[in-house]
């Protein structure tokens, strides 16, 4: 059952577009609008502007724009149903049953996607409370201090050991096999059956910042299970461990309030320590931390504390964290376990009190790299080669810091460390700076599509690039029609088909405006934006809405006579500019083919003859402007 326009036009209304962003972005507010980084690509500056009075968003950066369910759309990789769903269900308002989400009908794969992965846990979590098999997770939990509590608010769950037991389940709510396998909860055999990824183990479910699962962890309870202590599900179309943080849908919040966030590795260390009261606590998930790690992490705080095992292999992850995270110019501070404990084994141990007490005494990167450094420092005797290697590495890391000012200060503050002059070590970080920027000059490809630029390469992989620019005067006229509504519309529709624009999104757009006004359907911004077909679209209705917008030379060159805030003056400008542009194409395009019949000896009359035409047609544009279309 489609959803009624009245019905989508209540949620939007109930839904602020800042508390909806600012669950996942962190906004300061920058006079009338709100700004934060953007979530869509990677920047160091903040671009990304949120408007409450227009209730869209924009990001001058790369475009990216829209109102709340197309934010939703974009940042959960949910279909246009689904988002108008959540919201409804956020905001208290009833909808028609679901079962109908994509446009021709029938449920889009990601919405059946992301309908597994919730009955996987649901299931999972069934399995651990309600089957006898299902009590050696829950004494393995009990024995590990967890609290029946933090069971639920997790969604802990177990995987019966047996190898066909979910997909039985599965299978009997409607999904086949092969969907199961492709989501990583199933592998196929060679002979073509299937049989279930995790079995026998305690499964840690694994949301989406808003709280969707999409993957699971998996932890080992038997000693004849051949796999690892910890297993992940595999990469999927809607999972990449790579890409998530574990615990942030419980912890965001927090994260945010506190402004600052915790770093564990583990899940069993986030879930010891958020139950004695660390709620601004995000866990890598065992994995090596990487860049889209830390950025999603960098929406809420700029803040963060590293809490790694103790042994090598600890301080090994926590050395590359650093450097990435200083790279996307975080603060980042080391909090430092003695020999032989994780964070979970600490806390139970140590209590709340015991990990504030080393929460408080956690240290600069710098101080921890060369507390890591002293034991290899001390093995080699202390040499000087030893030291300067340490110093190399200090200063290899302060290098990827983007702010000079806090380079400088961090400089002093080895200088102090170790008896050295700035002025040496300013000299060996001018060389690392002058080697990376020669090394990035090297590497740089100028993007081959035009209106391709710095923003675009930073956009996420998924996000395509409008072709080239939206010639300005059509970008006018739309700016014209969003201010001027149903008047400027029924002046486009009386001098300009879609086929008179000529850029695609510019066509699709005034394809879709013409519909709406036969069909008697709102103009409105957010309206325009629900029914645009592509991103495209819907980032040049926001970055219209959003822009203090400036009318082009172009326009204003079509007859001098514009007055601000008459939006159809602007759009009788505008649609001027297009008809003379459009002439002059076609006059050039004569002028070509007259060329070639006379290299060929053809007869040309009938070209000098169009010719003449579009000469005086253009000249009739000048002299006298709009008038009706023959016909109309």
């Amino acid at each position: 059952m489609k959803i009624p326009d009245a019905k989508i036009d209540e949620i939007r209304a109930a839904t602020d577009i800042v508390d909806l962003v600012s669950g996942f972005v962190k906004l300061k507010k920058r006079g009338k609008n709100h700004l934060g980084l953007c979530p869509f690509h990677t920047e160091k500056t903040p671009s990304f502007n949120v408007s409450a009075d227009r209730q869209m968003y924009h990001c001058f950066g790369c475009g990216a724009g829209g109102n709340v369910f197309t934010f939703l759309m974009e940042i959960e990789k949910m279909s246009f149903v689904e988002a108008v769903r959540t919201l409804a269900k956020n905001a208290g308002i009833d909808l028609p049953e679901p079962g109908r989400s994509g446009d021709d009908g029938t449920p889009t794969e990601q919405d059946r996607a992301y309908a597994l992965c919730r009955l996987a846990g649901q299931y999972f979590n069934a399995n651990l409370t309600g089957t006898a098999e299902g009590k050696i997770a829950l004494e393995y939990l009990r024995h590990r201090g967890i609290s029946a509590e933090m069971t639920t608010h997790f969604g802990l769950g177990y995987a019966l050991n047996s190898w066909d037991a979910f997909i039985g389940h599965a299978t009997g709510q409607g999904f086949a096999p092969e969907f199961i396998a492709r989501y990583g909860l199933a592998r196929k055999r060679d002979d073509g059956t299937y049989y279930d990824y995790f079995r026998g183990r305690l499964m840690f479910p694994v949301f989406t910042g808003s709280g969707r699962v999409v993957g699971f962890g998996a932890r080992k309870l038997r000693e004849d299970d051949p796999l690892g202590k910890y297993i992940n599900s595999p990469e999927t179309p809607l999972f990449n461990k790579s890409r998530i943080l574990y615990g942030l849908a419980q912890s965001r919040e927090a994260i945010r309030e506190a402004d600052a966030a915790l770093l564990v590795e583990g899940y069993m260390d986030l879930i010891s320590l958020y139950q004695e009261g660390f709620r601004n606590i995000i866990a890598s998930s065992g994995t090596a931390l990487t860049p889209d790690q830390i950025t999603l992490v960098r929406r809420y705080t700029n803040t963060l504390t590293l809490v790694y095992d103790a042994d090598s292999a600890g301080s090994r992850a926590a050395m590359r964290g650093i450097d990435l995270i200083l790279e996307q110019d975080m603060d980042v501070r080391v909090a430092k376990l003695p020999q032989g404990d994780d964070p979970d084994s600490f806390v139970r141990k140590k209590g709340a009190a015991g990990m504030r007490e080393l929460l408080s005494a956690a240290g600069s990167f710098v101080d921890f790299i060369i507390a890591a450094r002293a034991e290899t420092e001390k093995e080699k005797g202390g040499s000087p080669e030893e030291r300067s290697r340490t110093v190399r590495l200090l200063i290899g890391t302060v290098a990827r810091m983007p702010d000079a000012l806090k380079r400088d200060f961090t400089l002093k503050h080895i200088a102090e460390k170790f008896g050295l002059r700035e002025s040496t070590l300013q000299a060996e970080l001018s060389k690392i700076l002058r080697t990376a920027e020669a090394d990035s000059r090297r590497r740089f490809v100028p993007a081959t599509a035009p209106g391709s630029g710095s923003a675009e390469q930073g956009r996420k992989p998924g996000r395509q690039a409008v072709p080239r620019e939206v010639p300005p005067e059509e970008r006018d006229l739309f700016a014209a029609l969003l201010r001027g509504g149903e008047d400027v519309a029924r002046l486009v529709g009386e001098h300009l088909d879609p086929d008179d624009f000529t850029h695609p999104t510019t066509r699709a757009l005034a394809a879709s405006v013409a519909a709406r006004l036969a069909g008697g359907e709102s103009l409105e911004a957010a309206a325009l934006i629900d029914a645009a077909a592509d991103a495209g679209a819907r980032e040049l209705i926001a970055g219209l809405m959003m822009a203090k917008y400036t009318l082009s030379r172009e326009s204003l060159s079509g007859g001098g006579r514009w007055e601000p805030g008459d939006p159809l003056r602007i759009a009788a400008d505008s649609i001027l500019a297009m008809k003379k542009k459009n002439l002059r194409a076609l006059k050039v395009e004569n002028q070509e083919k007259l060329k070639e019949a006379s290299a060929r000896g053809a007869d040309l009359l009938r070209f000098q003859k169009k010719n003449t035409l579009l000469d005086e047609e253009l000249r009739k544009l000048e002299k006298e402007g709009l008038a009706p279309r023959s016909g109309d």
